[in-house]
């Protein structure tokens, strides 16, 4: 089996383009899979006493020389700002390196990924939604957040065209 091979037996594993990959809880031996694999930097956005936690994932990530992250965002209670902060370090990190985030089963992350999908890769709501749903149907918690979070970036968006538009406009003058 090749490294690719491998790395996709990582639980809910889903590739998202060529510098951004997912899973769910990778053990230590996938993490350094994941190494040779060429990714740097690690980010997990479950808590420390998530079912499946890897314990000491923080260290063995450094004793494979990869960066690690973590991002915790409360599964009963998401927080929409963290999860804006998260999309915008993944946005950010992604230009330069390949990236692999993780929460227990992917549930979290794939939320994220249908908004990140959406929004920063602007890919067709349909498409986003439909690999979002490869993974899981988000509950009604979850939704909520996907609905929040869309709304402040599409504000966020129209605020950005918005101010295009004006630049634009100040320089055919």
């Amino acid at each position: 089996m090749n490294l690719e091979q491998v790395l996709s037996q990582t639980p809910h594993f889903q590739y998202i383009h060529e510098r951004l990959f997912t899973s769910g809880q990778p053990s230590a031996i996938q993490l350094q899979h994941i190494k040779e694999y060429g990714i740097s930097t690690v980010i997990n956005i479950a808590l420390s006493t998530s079912p499946d936690h890897l314990a000491h994932e923080d260290q063995i990530c450094l004793d494979l020389g990869l960066n690690y992250i973590q991002l915790p965002i409360l599964w009963d209670m998401p927080n929409p700002e963290q999860a804006i902060f998260a999309l915008d370090t993944i946005n950010f990190l992604v230009q330069e390196q390949l990236v692999w985030i993780h929460c227990s089963d992917n549930y979290r992350v794939s939320v994220l990924m249908y908004l990140y999908r959406k929004f920063y890769m602007n890919i067709e709501q349909d498409i986003a939604h439909e690999q979002l749903e490869q993974v899981w149907q988000p509950n009604d918690t979850w939704t909520g957040l996907m609905h929040s979070v869309a709304l402040q970036l599409q504000g966020r968006k129209a605020t950005h065209e918005l101010q295009q538009s004006m630049i634009q406009h100040n320089d055919s003058y």
